[in-house]
């Protein structure tokens, strides 16, 4: 992992220089580097560097303009002004007021937005706030990369709605913040059947234990709050000092460290929505690699902002003396090559519309799509319902916006691009990034390459296979690729074709086959052993002496987890039952996480209280049946999943994915590709049952138990069809 220092606090004090950082040419992405440096792009931040409200991610703000500047001929400096110190209206004045700012970032709430947009706004300026959600007049100069706040009034009620919510009583900040949830909220709730029994207005003055008192004699299931960190602390001390039952639901601004910091395990159980990442970017793994924590509430749409930004300020080359306004909204209406968020794709797209090309953009949040008012912020956002278990946020699964199909950017950024300098490298997962396990694992490793090498990465899905079937087989590259990596069973067929009729290209694939090539590798990682600790713990663990495993289709990649977790559960314990359940019958079963949901159900109800999940991206259902219920331990698989349930995923089968597409990355880049089969498994490292931090107590019994798990792999691999 690759983590980076958090900015010192006089090192935000100063940040105004912190970014000045040498070019290389654009041309290591396709294009004709220009002959004379152009002026920086000097863009204004205006958001807070500590404190409740301090959501957005200044380190990977840093992070971003240091990695862009390292991918084409623009310099872009960041103008950081600290609004958690100093005055706001004057630091908006200063930035505002500067000849070589254009556009400023910021701020970070509503109220704030009211008493600077005029100040920015009216010099002709542009302004993007990430965060602010409250309702705003319509002003061509300012837009978001947040929804509104109306959006995440209507998934949030029907997030309560789906979890049998009846009665709420409804708690909102006395500010703009406020005001908009306790206009929209009413339809809301009669919408999704939900009844308000009371509702109330707070500020720091309130008395909050009277407030606590009254909603007792209400008798809701649930107090919904939409306020600041500050008020959710009190409010849930209240609440807790007057006895009351209710759970506690509150809106994107509870969503911040300081309510954990604040409250400590008193928090534990307090639910909420908030704004998700869509999960088809990568964009919350690479930030994990890079800081070693998940993106806080708002760093991807801090992030977006600047893609807006840059993206303004190079359509600003290309059509001097077009308004500002008028050019963002030129670049957000882009109909061309789709382009993600990561720095190599944010570079070429910035090369692309100075050179006239209009892409189409997506952020690290998800498509920068805009609708008719700019200040409405983009059409689609992710939701997501989050619950504060062992100290920590655990996000369920995503609410998806209408229309929101996964994505990634085509294989060329420029049909007449040519051959590059840089190597470079084809990415396939079996489906869109996202899936929390095996196509998460291997961008990670990706990522991580990204970081360590110079190369050009492209993103494609087992969907793309009839495209990749004619390029490959017609030879007809607009960029060819120097290295191919195939994940998953279900490309065995397309790989060993592509690789037969391309000898000069260079492949490796994960749990296909041995093709007999020389420019084929095949990796294929045996879960057998792990799978096997998996069953001796949770032989180990159940109460009823009964557990279960819920896969995605009866495939052959499947084999060796069953039988090593039924073998392992046997060998420890012959008296406990193991009940296997599939979700489907082929590829699709990785991808429903409702009908999983529903399998857990049915096994919960048939006395399983352990369950292995090997079912992709279908997992995440059993994680919400099990959050439901409260009494169903987990073990997950390919990666760590501990984070999804840190109280219930008591361990995860691990592959070493993310290791294996970095090495084969970087056997590329040094020349020491070897063709062939590697086969992996638990003696050598290559899989391993990661017992969670939580269940420390259990990990005795795994470490006693490796040995003969280690045999027991041995004979299966005497027999098994890899």
């Amino acid at each position: 992992m690759i983590k980076r220092p958090p900015l010192s606090e006089a090192d935000r004090i100063w940040f105004p220089a912190l970014i000045c950082i040498a070019i290389i040419g654009i041309s290591s992405a396709g294009c004709i580097a220009t002959t004379t440096p152009a002026d920086p792009i000097r863009i204004g931040v205006l958001l807070p560097g500590s404190g409740p409200v301090a959501v957005h991610s200044l380190d990977g703000l840093t992070w971003a303009a240091g990695a862009m500047n390292r991918q084409g001929d623009r310099t872009i400096e960041l103008v950081y002004r600290d609004t958690s110190a100093g005055n706001i209206s004057a630091h908006a004045e200063e930035l505002a007021g500067r000849d070589d700012i254009d556009i400023v970032i910021g701020p970070a709430t509503s109220t704030e937005l009211i008493e600077i947009a005029p100040l920015v706004t009216g010099r002709g300026k542009l302004l993007i706030s990430p965060s602010v959600t409250g309702e705003i007049d319509d002003n061509s100069l300012f837009w978001r990369t947040c929804p509104t706040d109306d959006r995440q009034v209507e998934a949030m009620f029907r997030i309560l709605s789906e979890t049998g919510v009846r009665n709420v009583s409804l708690i909102v900040a006395n500010a703009p913040y406020g005001e908009t949830f306790a206009r929209f909220a009413p339809a809301a709730a009669a919408a999704n059947r939900i009844r308000i029994t009371g509702a109330v207005s707070v500020d720091a003055s309130s008395d909050f234990e009277e407030i606590a008192m009254r909603i007792g004699e209400e008798e809701p299931g649930t107090v919904v709050a939409a306020v600041y960190p500050e008020e959710a602390v009190r409010i849930a001390d209240a609440l807790s000092r007057a006895g009351s039952t209710a759970g506690l639901f509150l809106t994107d601004a509870g969503h911040s460290p300081y309510l954990l910091e604040r409250l400590g395990e008193r928090a534990e159980g307090i639910q909420g929505t908030a704004l998700f990442a869509d999960p088809t970017t990568g964009y919350a793994i690479a930030y994990e690699e890079l800081f070693g924590e998940a993106p806080p509430s708002f760093a991807a749409q801090t992030y977006d902002a600047l893609l807006l930004a840059v993206y303004t300020a190079a359509r600003q080359e290309a059509a001097p003396g077009e308004p500002l306004a008028a050019s963002l909204r030129w670049v957000v209406s882009g109909d061309g090559i789709a382009k993600g968020w990561d720095p190599e794709e944010a570079g070429e797209a910035a090369a692309m519309i100075r050179a006239g090309a209009h892409p189409a953009v997506t952020g690290a949040s998800g498509p920068l799509r805009f609708g008719e008012h700019s200040s409405q912020g983009p059409l689609a956002g992710y939701y997501t319902r989050w619950t504060v278990e062992g100290g920590a946020f655990c996000e369920n699964t995503p609410v998806s916006p209408a229309g929101g199909e996964p994505g990634l950017p085509g294989l060329s950024y420029d049909p007449a691009a040519g051959e590059g300098v840089r190597p470079v490298v084809w990415m396939v997962y079996p489906m869109a990034k996202g899936d929390r396990s095996f196509a998460d694992s291997a961008y990670r490793g990706l990522f991580r390459a990204q970081e360590s090498f110079s190369f050009t990465k492209r993103e494609c899905t087992y969907a793309d296979i009839p495209l990749l079937d004619t390029v490959f087989s017609l030879q007809n590259f607009t960029e060819k690729p120097d290295l191919v990596i195939t994940e998953g069973f279900e490309f065995t067929d397309a790989s060993r074709a592509w690789a037969e009729a391309n000898p000069d290209i260079r492949f490796v694939t994960l749990e296909q086959a041995e093709f007999g090539l020389p420019n084929a590798c095949d990796v294929m990682m045996v879960p057998y052993g792990a799978s096997y600790l998996a069953g001796v713990m949770a032989a180990n663990i159940t109460r009823t002496g009964h557990i279960g495993a819920i896969a995605g289709a009866p495939v052959p990649v499947i084999d060796p987890f069953v039988r090593g977790f039924t073998e392992g559960a046997a060998a420890y314990d012959p008296s406990v039952d193991v009940t296997v359940r599939y979700v489907g019958e082929n590829a699709e079963g990785f991808g429903m996480p409702e009908r999983a949901g529903a399998l857990a159900r049915d096994l919960r109800a048939e006395g399983v209280d352990v369950i292995l999940m090997i079912a992709g991206a279908s997992n995440i259902g059993i994680v919400d049946t099990a959050r439901e219920t409260g009494d169903i331990y987990l073990i997950g698989e390919d990666t760590d999943q501990s984070y999804l349930a840190p109280n219930l995923v008591i361990a995860s089968v691990v592959k070493q994915i993310d290791a294996i597409v970095y090495r084969a990355v970087a056997n590329e880049i040094n020349g020491t590709f070897r063709g062939g089969r590697e086969v992996r498994t638990l003696e050598d490292d290559g899989t391993m049952l990661f017992v969670s931090p939580r269940f420390d107590a259990h990990a005795g019994v795994v470490a006693d138990w490796r040995e003969r798990a280690v045999a027991a792999e041995g004979e299966y691999l005497k027999t098994a069809l890899l």
